[in-house]
């Protein structure tokens, strides 16, 4: 069973991989691409910080509780408004409805979101109080989870999209 450090890795390296084959969509004229990759950079760079919390970070609607937490403890509103924008660049792989400089705007975006993410992945936790029932609800959703218990790990590390280390 991989460990929370080893499953934050790996999903650091699956967000540095989709980054850069959204350059590479983009560079290519498939801006459909190019968005969903850069959707993934973001969403898989979510996931490597709260693999590093023990946070449950298994369902797609979790990540705007990430993204709000994160914002909440660390106080960056650039968090939170960064993942509202790429939430857009994930609806272009359906709608299509940037050009190429849109796509290249949110690439820069989730390039400065996975900046903002990579500072947090080195810096502790912050204490963090609920002060509403939402506030509280949402740290429920983000801590059920128990990667140890056999029901939560039964996603395999190994079934993970192949990464090759950066270079």
């Amino acid at each position: 069973m991989a460990t929370p450090e080893e499953w934050a890795n790996r999903y650091w390296q699956m967000s540095r991989k989709y980054m850069r084959q959204a350059q590479e969509e983009l560079e290519q004229g498939d801006w459909s691409q190019a968005s969903e990759k850069a959707w993934g950079a973001a969403a898989e760079a979510l996931k490597s910080v709260a693999a590093q919390r023990r946070w449950n970070h298994k369902s797609h609607g979790l990540l705007r509780d990430m993204a709000t937490q994160l914002y909440m403890e660390f106080g960056n509103r650039r968090i939170i408004e960064l993942y509202g924008i790429l939430e857009n660049v994930h609806v272009n792989y359906y709608e299509h409805r940037f050009d190429g400089d849109e796509v290249q705007y949110q690439i820069d975006n989730c390039r400065e979101f996975l900046d903002e993410l990579d500072s947090i992945r080195n810096s502790p936790p912050r204490r963090f109080t609920p002060g509403n029932r939402e506030q509280e609800r949402r740290i429920q959703r983000l801590t059920l989870y128990h990667p140890d218990r056999e029901t939560d790990a039964a996603l395999d590390i190994a079934t993970l999209p192949p990464v090759e280390p950066d270079l």
